[in-house]
């Protein structure tokens, strides 16, 4: 007999519902022994709004509560930026496996703080960074792992680009691109140069972010997050001897499933889209959203460590809150 494996939410918001619960009902369609038991929000309609289009059994607007009364095998924390911290620790605390939305915290010390919480508790935990898990990226990984090393990649420019984003702090959306160039490059950064270039005509603190970094491997990485411009998209370039990779990570009208091109010699030796992996084709799975839930689970329910826990994610934290601080200079021994 398969044993039940129960699951609880925290937060219902846009990417609770656009993103994870999609997720949540494929999982369940594959694994009929996922209970999918609470799910909480402090804004009492939107939780029910979401138990009933996601089928979870019970809708509460208090965490306690929730927990002690459904007792879950594993929590999914999709709060918002300034609630996760202090949230993850209260669940880290109880000992319940968790999967936290990024960023683990707004400052390295309280991404640590979780990070040691983790450690003494044992807990398994899982930073939702969904680029890692997104199938166009998982697949340049790949290429980088099976053919080069991180010595190898010369250099790597990762563009992140939106439309109409007025954030007062675009930092905890930056991350994704601080991240995802850390993951791609398989090194941390060693040195990073800071230029901000922002227009007078926006809010105070609307500014582009451009940045300049030597990885540890000795790759250099250029950075341009720009929040205000003419398209959503994010992509990378990346150079090696003799080799170069084109990703389109995000679709775009450009490339509505985005795009994976390699080269060598100028001979195209791989060009596929998103559609031509096996996640399927909804943003939710081709953003990688669908894989990080599945392989978290899976992991708990096999009693193995998850990856991309809270000790791989504390430089990214680092270098985004860099930005939040408009730092221009950026140096790790």
């Amino acid at each position: 007999m398969v044993m039940p494996f129960t699951i609880c939410t925290v937060g219902c918001g846009w990417i609770a519902d656009a993103m994870h619960g999609p997720a949540f009902l494929k999982y369940r369609a594959a694994n009929p022994e996922a209970v999918f038991a609470g799910c909480c929000d402090i804004d009492a309609a939107r939780a029910e709004g979401f138990r009933a289009k996601y089928a979870f059994r019970n809708a509460y607007t208090d965490m306690g509560e929730m927990l002690a009364r459904e007792k879950p095998d594993a929590v999914c924390l999709l709060s918002s930026v300034a609630t996760t911290a202090a949230l993850a620790a209260q669940i880290l605390e109880m000992g319940i496996p968790l999967l936290l939305e990024k960023p683990p915290g707004r400052t390295l010390e309280e991404a640590s703080r979780l990070l040691d919480i983790a450690e003494r508790k044992s807990v398994p935990n899982r930073v939702a960074f969904n680029r890692r898990y997104a199938p166009l990226i998982r697949k340049t990984k790949e290429l980088l792992d099976a053919e080069f090393s991180p010595g190898q990649i010369q250099s790597l420019q990762y563009d992140m680009f939106r439309i109409g984003r007025l954030d007062e702090d675009f930092s905890t959306t930056a991350i994704h691109a601080i991240d995802t160039a850390r993951f791609l490059a398989g090194a941390d950064y060693g040195s990073l140069h800071i230029t901000y270039r922002g227009d007078p005509a926006l809010c105070r603190n609307v500014t582009d972010f451009h940045m300049i970094c030597t990885m540890k491997s000795g790759a250099v990485v250029k950075l341009n997050i720009c929040p205000v411009t003419g398209t959503n998209r994010e992509a990378a370039t990346v150079n090696l001897h003799d080799n170069t990779l084109f990703l389109d990570y995000m679709g775009n009208p450009v490339h509505p499933m985005g795009r994976l091109t390699a080269l060598k010699k100028n001979t195209v030796t791989l060009d596929i889209t998103a559609g031509d992996l096996a996640d399927g084709v909804e943003p939710f799975e081709r953003d990688g959203f669908y894989e990080e839930n599945r392989s978290f689970f899976d992991d708990v329910i096999a009693g193995k460590t998850p990856s991309g826990d809270l000790s791989t994610t504390l430089q990214s934290v680092e270098v985004a809150d860099c930005l939040r601080r408009r730092m221009r200079e950026f140096s790790l021994p």
